[in-house]
């Protein structure tokens, strides 16, 4: 039997790389995978173990697959399973778009034995062939909705309204409706009505940065989360010393200070603008005034900025078990 399938995510490539590569956590997603062990995993190669159940005959098999992140992994059946699996292999490629959507193409071709395929055919066939779709699936619920930052937003046109004239300073936009236009593009309101986008907007403040400066200094409690609307944000430790270290970059879709906004701790690092920046800032305190008037709303903002520490979790969970592996399986030898 052979499946073929190809499909566009609106997902980067690394992430959705990440995510198939990551077999340990098929159990939780992938139909029919009742286990799942990691046996090695490399740069250029993972092993894995894995049991599917098929009309209640459980099918094991151990797979050696060569990789290259991020854009293609090949599946290879070895010996070690329980043999009821006579042929199994596949590939994944993965093609990257830009910076937040990628193509995928997936190839399967697979044999159940004689005896087992009188069985479990129809139910493997079935699976099969819904394989992709529960990535795909699985990449939405983990990563969230990622369409709206495909690329940097415009506010969109507005009516006319004479009466009320433009703004006048660079760096602040307090028009209401404005900020809506911005906000409704951004993962923040991906789950809000265009009421609840008014109405947040309304507690909300857009800001322009300059190349090099500041939104935020080490060491500050600050209360706001920020919504990287178009630009570059730095991560930064030890801001203009010396000993400045670059710890990461956020851009377009991403949120800033999510964690500090939470628990009001001290920002452990800088933030500050590697290019021209667009941000929205959001403080605590303005967001909970709100939960009297629309607690929904509150429920909504927080599962979004929920979900974005879910996907800073989930790729450190992966970058810690690529550290466990170099160092138990490879001895931290390079």
């Amino acid at each position: 039997m052979e499946v073929r399938r190809s499909v566009l995510v609106d997902h980067c490539a690394e992430w959705m790389f990440d995510l198939i590569e990551a077999a340990e956590h098929y159990p939780a997603f992938v139909p029919g995978c009742s286990a799942a062990e990691i046996l090695e995993r490399t740069d250029s190669v993972v092993a894995a173990r894995i049991t599917m159940r098929l009309a209640g005959i459980a099918v094991t098999m151990q797979t050696r697959n060569p990789k290259q992140r991020p854009t293609w992994m090949l599946i290879e059946m070895q010996p070690g399973g329980n043999g009821l699996m006579r042929r199994f292999r596949g590939e994944w490629r993965l093609t990257p778009l830009n910076a937040r959507a990628c193509r995928i193409d997936f190839t399967l071709t697979y044999e159940l034995d004689g005896a087992v395929a009188r069985v479990a055919q129809a139910a493997f066939d079935r699976l099969a062939d819904k394989l992709v779709d529960a990535f795909v699936q699985r990449a939405d619920r983990v990563l969230g909705d990622t369409t709206s930052s495909l690329a940097p937003a415009a506010p969109a046109p507005a009516a006319p309204a004479p009466q009320s004239p433009a703004p006048t300073d660079a760096t602040m936009t307090s028009s209401s409706a404005n900020l809506a236009d911005v906000l409704r593009s951004t993962k923040l309101a991906s789950e809000l009505s265009d009421a609840q986008v008014q109405t947040l907007a309304g507690v909300m403040e857009l800001k322009d940065l300059k190349e090099g400066e500041v939104l935020v200094r080490e060491g500050v409690a600050d209360e706001h989360l920020y919504v990287i609307v178009s630009g570059v944000l730095g991560v930064v430790k030890n801001a203009g010393a010396a000993e400045q270290v670059t710890m990461n970059t956020l851009s377009a879709g991403d949120l800033a200070g999510e964690l500090s906004w939470l628990d009001g701790a001290q920002r452990y690092a800088s933030l500050v603008a590697m290019a021209p920046t667009r941000v929205i800032g959001l403080e605590r305190a303005q967001l909970e005034s709100l939960v009297d008037k629309d607690a929904r709303l509150i429920y909504r903002v927080m599962r979004a900025i929920v979900r974005s520490v879910h996907q800073i979790q989930y790729r450190l969970s992966m970058q810690q078990s690529e550290l466990a592996n170099y160092i138990y399986k490879q001895h931290g030898k390079y």
